[in-house]
């Protein structure tokens, strides 16, 4: 191999051992844009694309047991390395009719047989989201094309590059069917359409804004199988599970659900919500945007009504949740804590005898318990009225057509299980990528539960130390396993892989596995 002169960067295709490639999973490589060169005693040389991600090192180092040597390496010879050494080819048969004639589009502005064109490309795009079970399709404009990326599982996909001079067709079809403004290129614009595919009815949220190139377009698919999710159906142990429902089975008390975006919040509330509709209760739900209509169906659906936050005519959540309680509510969800003025309400509403669901972006349960002493919320206001916090994260499970078994470092497997002297027996797969994966090793994903009942040994932790470190310790001790725990267990089960739950959590030094 060669090395530029200053900057030590791999310059040609990487000559490398089989035992080296074996070390890290394809799917890490692919993750984190690195590829193994060469191993020396106990330190790996690792290529990275970005040599200063401390989180790409950290990670490689966890699972590769290894002291890690990053050296750079271009996107073009990381690309060319995959493809050499694993094979990777996209699926040119899925992707053959998204070709676009530019001569004609550039010859021909307006005409009937480009306009056919561009409707045929929008259409087939959203019919490859849906195929692929893709969640966001990103448009985006850059210096040498028009690039399109569908996320799969969480993570994004590059699957196709048109020509720059196409996107402004592409993105004027695209907000036709949005309902936004074609003029206006200078300001972001949201919209939303449907999309019929077969006997399915697609929901799609359309969000617009301008950069340097152009608009960049992000299409939001919205699966309508997020309302048929039963809260019993939910893949957590027996025992969280009964707790969950009992807890929000209560006439009163704050239910938090908390992670960041993408981690599935929405599918578990609208399940809560699901589980509570009965005709004799009156639940309203303030929500920023309304991204599933729950219809009533039957009379025992009827008694929930959906409100549209919309901050620019003065509905934010504060303003209308006072709003909502001169309507004579048994249950509100609120859609996002995201001020001290909205927890401090949302609060009250619990005291004054109110079941109240919320959100909070935090990355574990007892991070949300803190965040609102961070807001400025009382302690006493806290206590009172939160019931329950639920975190939770998505990892994406190992497909079943390409794992493969294999063996781990056992000094990993002691690191990660040291209180599991059985662990070193488990069987742990990894996988290569398929065509059904889409070349990633992973299909489909599973959430991961973190549950924190506040009780009064909670509480008094509240009142001594709200530190994120002491609740930790606090909830360890009762026996609460963390999110990463929890994906650990999954690991064990050969469903998903060590760095899968690795980069999806953060590390708990209170956690009696690390």
């Amino acid at each position: 191999m060669e090395f530029g002169p200053k900057s030590n960067e791999i310059k040609t295709l990487p000559l490398v051992s089989p035992d080296v490639l074996r070390i890290l999973p394809l799917a890490f490589l692919k993750q984190h844009q690195v590829f193994p060169i060469k191993v020396e005693g106990q330190k790996l040389f690792l290529a990275m694309v970005y040599p200063s991600d401390h989180t790409a090192i950290e990670n490689a180092r966890i699972v590769a047991g290894r002291e890690i040597a990053p050296v750079p390496m271009s996107e073009n010879i990381y690309l060319r390395s995959l493809g050499h050494y694993f094979s990777i080819v996209p699926d040119a048969q899925l992707f053959k009719d998204l070709d676009i004639d530019e001569n004609l589009v550039a010859g021909n502005q307006g005409s009937k047989g480009v306009e056919s064109q561009i409707i045929r490309v929008v259409n087939r795009l959203v019919e490859i989201a849906v195929e692929k079970r893709a969640s966001d399709i990103h448009m985006e404009p850059q210096r040498n094309g028009f690039f399109v990326r569908i996320r799969i599982d969480g993570m994004l996909n590059t699957i196709h590059q048109f020509p720059l001079s196409i996107q402004s067709h592409l993105v004027s079809r695209i907000k036709i069917m949005a309902g936004l403004d074609i003029s206006e290129r200078r300001l972001p614009q949201d919209g939303q359409f449907s999309f019929t595919k077969g006997d399915e009815v697609v929901g799609v949220r359309v969000s617009s804004i301008p950069c340097e190139y152009g608009e960049k377009v992000v299409l939001r698919v919205l699966s309508r199988s997020v309302l048929q999710m039963d809260l019993r159906e939910l893949q957590m142990p027996s025992n969280m599970k009964e707790l969950l429902i009992s807890l929000i089975e209560r006439p009163y008390g704050l239910i938090l659900l908390t992670g960041p975006t993408g981690s599935g919040k929405t599918t578990t509330l609208y399940a809560i919500l699901k589980h509570l509709l009965s005709s004799y209760k009156n639940i309203i739900t303030l929500e920023d945007p309304i991204e599933y209509e729950l219809l009533a169906h039957t009379t025992r659906e009827l008694g929930i009504t959906q409100i549209q936050v919309n901050p620019k005519t003065g509905m934010t959540f504060a303003t209308g949740l006072r709003s909502v309680l001169r309507q004579d509510p048994d249950v509100i969800m609120v859609g996002e804590i995201r001020d001290q003025e909205t927890a401090e309400i949302t609060m009250r509403a619990v005291m004054t005898g109110h079941l109240v669901l919320s959100t909070l972006h935090t990355s574990d349960a007892p991070s949300a318990l803190n965040r609102l002493v961070e807001m400025g919320i009382e302690r006493y206001l806290i206590n009172s009225s939160v019931a329950l916090v639920l975190a939770q994260q998505l990892v994406r499970l190992l497909c079943p057509k390409c794992k493969q078994p294999y063996n781990p470092p056992p000094e990993l497997v002691k690191k990660i299980f040291p209180k599991d002297p059985g662990a070193l027996a488990k069987i742990f797969y990894k996988s290569e990528g398929c065509p059904l994966c889409f070349q990633t090793g992973y299909f489909e994903r599973r959430p991961i539960f973190e549950l924190l009942a506040v009780d009064n040994e909670i509480r008094n932790q509240m009142e001594v130390d709200p530190s994120v470190e002491q609740l930790r310790k606090t909830i360890r001790r009762k026996g609460t396993k963390s999110l990463r725990d929890f994906g650990m267990d999954l690991v064990l089960e050969g469903l998903t892989t060590f760095d899968e739950v690795i980069r999806t959590t953060v590390e708990d030094y209170s956690s009696y596995h690390l």
